[in-house]
């Protein structure tokens, strides 16, 4: 059983960068995925690290909804919101960079921080090509990813931050010839006791981000700077990839589009 600042290390590194939804069930998002014609009645969705407001949401709009999440409690208390009713959804507790589906879904949503998250470039480039082999034909991926320039612009090394009641000493340290962020997150209990987690994070630009998912055979690609599909720039909170499976010609998708 995870310790709770286990857990809460790993919820910092998940939310790492992008502010938090004020909606967890991510409505607009879905909103501007069901416009665009990605989210539908039947679509079938792999969740990557969802919240549990999310994944009803995507029942509700009658998704077929497959989750994978590697931390067992986290895994129990989402699927414990769906005790007792006829929902379908399919659990899988397994490690998202080792997935073992293959033309299984239309539309893959990683909602928490996945890519970068292993300290290995070559790491990161199998989770793209595995996240691609898991997309049918004209599938999308989306990736919910921080907007590296914003970071840097906002940077300070050391700062002080309250989570539920508990103070959190967050020290930071940019290695910018490898585009990687090393935290030290110092957690202080209320009873005087002091714990220390630390993450290695590597943060893509848009152009490595390309280039990346090129390679994995994610051949369209648009850049969201928030749930509502504006476009991404300098100052977007957050930076939302949406990368297509390569497939027979189809109409490209417009970014911000009023009319979608």
């Amino acid at each position: 059983m995870a310790s709770q600042s286990d857990l809460l290390f790993h919820r910092l590194v998940r939310d790492f960068g992008r502010p938090v939804p004020l909606d967890l069930a991510r409505r607009q998002l879905l909103d501007s995925l069901a416009q665009r014609k990605l989210l539908t009645t039947g679509t079938s969705v792999l969740a990557l690290l969802a919240s549990p407001e999310l994944i009803a949401e995507l029942t509700v709009r009658g998704a077929s909804v497959t989750v994978v999440e590697p931390r067992e409690e986290l895994l129990e208390q989402a699927r414990s919101r769906f005790t007792g009713t006829s929902t379908p959804v399919h659990w899988v507790r397994r490690d998202p960079h080792r997935l073992p589906f293959r033309r299984a879904f239309d539309l893959i949503l990683g909602m928490g921080l996945v890519l970068g998250t292993s300290g290995n470039e070559g790491e990161d480039q199998e989770l793209l090509r595995s996240l691609a082999a898991a997309l049918r034909l004209g599938g999308t991926l989306v990736l919910d990813l921080p907007n590296r320039e914003l970071l840097v612009r906002e940077f300070v090394e050391r700062f002080w931050a309250e989570l539920n009641g508990l103070r959190v000493l967050v020290r930071q340290n940019w290695d910018f010839p490898t585009g990687t962020i090393h935290l030290d997150w110092h957690f202080v209990w209320p009873h005087g006791t002091i714990e220390t987690r630390h993450a290695s994070l590597r943060l893509y630009a848009a152009t490595e981000l390309a280039a990346r998912c090129r390679e994995a055979g994610l051949a369209t690609l648009e850049w969201w700077g928030d749930d509502d599909a504006s476009p991404y720039g300098l100052w977007a909170p957050r930076l939302l990839l949406i990368a297509r499976l390569g497939s027979e010609p189809a109409e490209p998708l417009v970014v911000g589009d009023e009319r979608g």
